[in-house]
């Protein structure tokens, strides 16, 4: 008796919590459901960056007050390459519009249908000629070689 009271004590309310889950996340799953959501960091470059998520669209502005959709985006860097990949459904590889500074790329699409604008900062210097992108099935993948930092020179004064 004492140990079915300590046992209700310690393990009841697990079944109390476990409908309470079941009714918040039995609706999830219907049409018309919409999240949304945004995430805050900082990137390489030491500036502030907003990325939001979830099935509304846009609720923040974009900053440069276009309308274009900002596109999920990931950059990485390993064995000397910079990889960007950004997801951009919905448009022909023709549509896409590139420009890298050695610091930053750029990806720009303007169609009737779609507008996708972002600028990312890349974490090292790159070589702008080494650039080689791809587009398939809505995914964007950049790859550029990293310009390796000069150690300098001493100069010799004449």
């Amino acid at each position: 008796m004492i140990a079915d009271d300590i046992w209700n004590d310690l393990f009841g309310g697990f079944d109390r919590m476990s409908r309470m889950m079941e009714d918040a996340f039995s609706g999830m799953d219907r049409p018309g459901v919409r999240t949304y959501g945004y995430t805050m960091y900082q990137g390489p470059d030491g500036i502030p960056h907003v990325r939001e998520y979830g099935n509304c669209g846009r609720m923040l502005s974009d900053g440069a007050g276009t309308g274009a959709r900002e596109p999920f985006t990931d950059v990485t860097e390993e064995d000397g390459l910079v990889r960007a990949v950004a997801e951009i459904p919905g448009v022909s590889k023709e549509d896409i519009s590139l420009r890298c500074t050695g610091t930053t790329l750029s990806i720009r699409v303007d169609t009737p249908g779609r507008r996708f604008s972002k600028d990312l900062a890349l974490p090292s210097r790159v070589d702008v000629d080494s650039a080689r992108a791809e587009y398939n099935n809505g995914l964007l993948e950049v790859t550029l070689d990293v310009v390796e930092p000069s150690e300098g020179k001493t100069i010799t004064i004449g």
